[in-house]
């Protein structure tokens, strides 16, 4: 049986840009097990922007460079 993640495509994203890949799944491991709520998480880490405003940027203009 598959578990439900508890975290957000465009949250866990941020955590992988900021933080790299094991930081994300330690984290998302955190939420998904309950030692932190993802709206605590959020609330640190979108400080700079607001997560549509990263989500957005990720739409739009982080990955160009690859096509």
């Amino acid at each position: 049986m598959t578990k439900k993640n508890k975290l957000d495509a465009t949250t866990f994203c941020k955590l992988l840009d900021v933080f790299g890949e094991d930081a994300a799944r330690q984290t998302l491991d955190d939420v998904n097990e309950g030692r932190c709520s993802a709206e605590t998480l959020e609330k640190y880490l979108y400080t700079d922007e607001t997560k549509e405003e990263y989500s957005a940027r990720l739409k739009n203009n982080e990955y160009e460079d690859f096509e």
